[in-house]
């Protein structure tokens, strides 16, 4: 049986069945042959089906682990990361760059699948933050005690 082909604008043929795919045949080209009512794409004549590329199926999506949704991954603990910069600016410098450096590791730790270190990093990120503004506060109050104490003793 004779096919025409619809392509790049031009109709062409007629072509045996055998000598479709040497032509450019593709799933959407326009095809026709005596008695047929109008022009289909040849995916939709089942006799050209043999000559088609079979149609490939995309990959199916495998997620990561650690990466999965969220209902499988514990509630993220805070980082604390306000506290110890307030802490860092305000209080024992010291002490908050070490909670500023556990709050910024409890994100990366969490999204990394280790959700007993990030939990820890977090504790450890609000125990520095209160060091640090408890050893400003018992600073303050020596000073206030020895300058308080100098004064009553008259060497101010």
């Amino acid at each position: 049986m004779k096919y025409y082909m619809h392509t790049g604008g031009q109709q062409l043929g007629p072509f045996e069945e055998s000598e479709l795919p040497s032509h450019g045949l593709t799933a959407s080209t326009m095809v026709w042959r005596e008695g047929m009512p109008d022009w289909v794409a040849a995916s939709q004549v089942p006799e050209l089906s043999h000559l088609l590329p079979p149609i490939q199926q995309p990959p199916t999506y495998q997620p990561q682990p650690g990466y999965g949704p969220q209902s499988q991954r514990p509630a993220m603990p805070d980082t604390y990361l306000v506290w110890a910069i307030l802490a860092t600016l305000l209080c024992c410098m010291p002490f908050g760059i070490v909670s500023i450096v556990k709050a910024s590791q409890v994100s990366s730790l969490y999204y990394q699948g280790n959700y007993a270190e990030a939990r820890a990093a977090s504790r450890a990120a609000r125990n520095w933050a209160i060091a640090s503004a408890v050893s400003s506060g018992a600073i303050v109050l020596v000073y206030v005690a020895v300058f308080f104490g100098a004064v009553l003793i008259g060497q101010l």
